[in-house]
């Protein structure tokens, strides 16, 4: 598992750390970046783009955001760079290809606070960006969210308690591809004694792309993944 330092809360400047991982998506990732409130901490985890990934904090103006890179190793190895280097007690976790709704992640952070400690970690309502049939489909069977049963949380749109990501270790670097590396670290978290709640105020809208083979890739992705997890 790897190691993250055990940084102090500084003087309540920063409650939040938003958590984007990061791969040859620049366009997006700026769009993502200009969505998110001045008040929150964003870093970003860019795991060894070749495209213009390192221009984009000079395009984009936030008070406290940070890029953090890395060799190629996955989104589960981005996320936990960037835990690595979070100052909020509370990590939220978005993609580049997703655009906050307004007052995100501050739904979730509200949400933790006011839930007891043994609650672990909260998901929000993921909204497609532009209407589709690959997005409608998404949305219906909400294959960006939480299940109603909240087994797991989806790191398009949820938030984790720093402490509780430092006790269980992170995200299993070994799950190098999207899809199974977030059920995963849901599933050690309650393991470890944690729930998990959903807050359908805290809305993200992803980006879905609108063709057979994208939708074909992604779902093969997500199955490989789970069937690891499961297994």
């Amino acid at each position: 598992m790897p190691y993250f330092k055990q940084t102090q809360f500084y003087g309540g400047a920063v409650f939040v750390t938003v958590v984007i991982p990061t791969f040859n998506r620049a366009s997006s990732l700026e769009r993502c970046i200009r969505a998110l409130p001045s008040d929150v901490e964003v870093i970003v985890a860019d795991d060894g783009s070749t495209d213009e990934t390192a221009l984009v904090s000079d395009r984009v103006s936030h008070p406290q955001l940070h890029f953090v890179r890395k060799g190629n190793g996955g989104p589960a190895s981005a996320r936990n760079l960037g835990i690595h280097h979070a100052h909020g007690d509370v990590v939220a976790f978005t993609d580049d290809d997703c655009v906050p709704a307004p007052r995100w992640p501050h739904q979730l952070a509200e949400r933790l606070r006011s839930e007891p400690a043994t609650v672990g970690g909260v998901g929000g309502a993921v909204l497609p960006l532009k209407d589709g049939w690959i997005s409608r489909y998404s949305t219906f069977h909400r294959i960006l969210e939480a299940p109603p049963s909240i087994s797991y949380l989806v790191t398009a749109n949820c938030a984790y308690r720093r402490a509780v990501l430092n006790m269980v270790g992170g995200f299993d670097e070994t799950i190098r591809t999207p899809g199974g590396e977030d059920p995963e670290l849901a599933f050690r978290v309650r393991k470890a004694g944690y729930t998990l709640v959903h807050e359908a105020s805290a809305v993200v809208h992803h980006d879905y792309r609108e063709s057979l083979l994208d939708f074909a890739k992604t779902f093969y992705r997500y199955g490989r993944g789970c069937a690891r997890v499961v297994a």
